[in-house]
């Protein structure tokens, strides 16, 4: 099977060892946000996305996160 982002294999979560890690660093950082600033996880991966210090590997990850986000929310 392959990443849900790119064609590589998956190592876990359905993700390829290069997204897992921006996937497990997103989510680490998260708490941090959410302590500081009070945000959602929506608010969070909107605002990752935006800023330009954030890695290709990562925002990849976040655009994928705020698509599975919108479809759950659609679905609700």
């Amino acid at each position: 099977m392959s990443c849900k982002i790119c064609s590589r294999p998956i190592k876990e979560k359905g993700y390829c060892s290069l997204h897992l890690k921006a996937y497990q660093n997103i989510y680490e950082k998260f708490g941090v946000w959410e302590k500081a600033l009070e945000v959602s996880w929506m608010d969070y991966l909107v605002k990752i996305s935006k800023n330009s210090l954030t890695g290709e590997w990562a925002k990849e990850v976040v655009e994928h996160l705020i698509e599975d986000e919108s479809r759950n929310v659609k679905e609700k």
